[in-house]
């Protein structure tokens, strides 16, 4: 079952959407886990050309 999960992983994506650009971490990390407690969608912090990116993954 783990093989076609990872199969379908890999064709399939998480969609990521955009949310915001910081330029420190820390700051972005601060915002990251505030979007989460107020709205419960899974964000991730990665390192961008100016600073930091937040991001929302999977979903619509």
């Amino acid at each position: 079952m783990a093989k076609v999960l990872r199969a379908l992983a890999h064709i399939f994506p998480a969609a990521t959407c955009p949310i915001a650009t910081f330029p420190l971490e820390t700051e972005a990390v601060g915002f990251a886990r505030g979007y989460l407690a107020q709205t419960g969608r899974a964000v991730t912090v990665v390192p961008a050309g100016s600073g930091f990116d937040v991001v929302r993954v999977g979903g619509l």
